[in-house]
């Protein structure tokens, strides 16, 4: 059992941490105050590296599609959830979408705003996510990675 799942639920998040922040384009609105708190925390220390990465509102299916890579992504934020009894649905959701040519496809649509948490360069949280009667926000994992010590949303009981 890696170390961040035996983290009683009041432990804060230790080691270095990185942030990956999935944003649609335009970076706008909510999604720049996002960023720019993020940065924050960055430049007074508490989180060691941050990037911002977009992606479309969504994508099709298909490991083979030119955002296998996306997908791949997701996957490993789905276990994530799985393993910790938590869900990212929604926001990720998997829809047919109907193509102009006739015909359909699966596809899944990604949600304005998404943020991946790292711990010593191991997946600590997915946000947003929820446990079925609470929701964690990408707001809620930055204020309590605010709090001192540093937290995750889902483990602080909150």
């Amino acid at each position: 059992m890696s170390e961040e799942m035996q983290r009683s639920d009041n432990e804060s998040v230790g080691g270095e941490l990185a942030v990956q922040l999935w944003s649609r384009r335009p970076v706008c609105g909510p999604r720049t105050t996002a960023i720019d708190r993020f940065t924050e925390l960055a430049a007074a220390g508490v989180v060691d590296d941050f990037e911002v990465q977009t992606w479309p509102e969504e994508v099709p299916v298909d490991p083979e599609s030119e955002h296998g890579e996306v997908l791949a992504t997701i996957d490993r934020y789905e276990q994530w959830a799985q393993e910790r009894g938590l869900s990212l649905r929604p926001p990720f959701e998997t829809r047919t979408s109907s193509l102009l040519v006739g015909g359909s496809t699966e596809v899944l649509r990604l949600p304005m705003i998404a943020v991946a948490v790292y711990a010593d360069g191991d997946l600590a949280g997915v946000y947003p996510c929820s446990d079925g009667e609470r929701t964690w926000s990408v707001t809620d994992c930055i204020d309590a990675l605010t709090a001192d010590p540093p937290t995750l949303p889902h483990d602080a009981g909150s």
